[in-house]
């Protein structure tokens, strides 16, 4: 969705949009297609998160927790912890690439901040969670869900 699209709209009456991605793989593949496979799934998703901020000159990346709540997400190497809430798109992109490749499902969603940038929300969830808890204080304007991979049962 572009900067001007989103513009545009009525807070009040905004309309967001949801695409929700669950893939199962054939159970039949070698290890080295499954891990191909998961490999291309995951790269599709990232990016999506990739083209989101395009046109945009103020993006922030923030995450949540399972209530909903911000937490520092972002990794210092100099601290050795997770210590700021607010990350770049190269963090955004290996926080989500860790959590996919952990098996977690993970989900983003943007609205316009205030100042007229973009906020990109994460959030990682498991099962029986079947889709990510925003911050109260946000309406998202579009919302993508990577609901994990899993290999087809018999």
């Amino acid at each position: 969705m572009s900067k001007k699209d989103m513009s545009n709209r009525s807070t009040e009456y905004a309309v967001s949009f949801k695409v929700e991605m669950k893939h199962i793989i054939n159970k039949d593949l070698s290890i080295e297609e499954y891990k191909k496979r998961f490999s291309e799934i995951r790269e599709e998703f990232l990016n999506k998160l990739k083209t989101v901020g395009e046109g945009y000159e103020d993006v922030k990346y923030l995450a949540c927790d399972e209530r909903g709540m911000p937490f520092p997400w972002v990794w210092n190497d100099e601290s050795f912890t997770h210590d700021k809430e607010e990350g770049s798109l190269n963090d955004a992109l290996q926080f989500a690439s860790h959590m996919i490749n952990d098996g977690m499902c993970f989900a983003f969603m943007g609205r316009m901040a205030d100042d007229g940038g973009l906020e990109v929300w994460l959030n990682t969830f498991e099962a029986p969670v079947e889709k990510p808890t925003w911050p109260k204080s946000t309406r998202p304007e579009f919302e993508f869900i990577h609901g994990g991979v899993t290999r087809a049962q018999s």
